[in-house]
């Protein structure tokens, strides 16, 4: 019995070191560029969601297709009507780990998974330190190339170029338990 209550000490303190690891931002914004109609087409959303895990350089990101925006009324009324459907983007950075108690500006190569097909996409980052106090910790860009399949945003009236640049602007990400 006692070596069933310390295993389950040791779990559950690998569990929260491993929480305190990950960073995350509920508002990131994301800038998608592309060619519609001969004409320059910028969706962007401010809602986006980014977990960084510190330990092993891993990342999540999350966004609503329904908070996209293009200032094109008839293409925005469609995309409000996308509600719930979740576009992800999982991988890692081409780093090891990040260490959690400051560091100069970081560049890396990002590998992730699509989930609109399920490719492989691969991009650039940067990563700078900004604080080891208060609620700001590190801003994070992150640039890619993809196709306009990879975006699955199959609406009427949208017709994307193939060639489609995404950037992630200077997100803040904060210690997720500060959220």
């Amino acid at each position: 019995m006692k070596a069933l209550f310390i295993s389950i000490i040791i779990i559950l303190f690998g569990l929260h070191s491993q929480a305190q690891d990950v960073y995350r931002t509920q508002n990131g914004n994301m800038v998608v560029t592309t060619i519609s109609a001969d004409t320059v087409l910028k969706i962007t959303t401010k809602e986006l969601l980014v977990l960084l895990n510190y330990q092993n350089a891993k990342f999540e990101i999350k966004m609503d297709k329904s908070t996209f925006y293009t200032g094109n009324d008839s293409l925005d009324k469609k995309l409000k009507l996308m509600k719930y459907e979740i576009i992800e983007f999982n991988g890692k950075l081409d780093l090891e780990y990040i260490n959690t108690n400051g560091h100069p500006p970081l560049d890396f190569q990002v590998e992730g998974i699509l989930s609109t097909n399920d490719n492989i996409i691969t991009g650039t980052g940067h990563l700078e330190h900004i604080s080891n106090r208060g609620a700001y910790s590190c801003l994070l860009t992150l640039k890619f190339n993809i196709k306009k399949d990879d975006l699955g945003l199959n609406l009427e009236g949208l017709n994307l170029k193939n060639d489609i640049q995404i950037e992630i602007v200077q997100i803040v990400l904060n210690k997720a338990e500060d959220q």
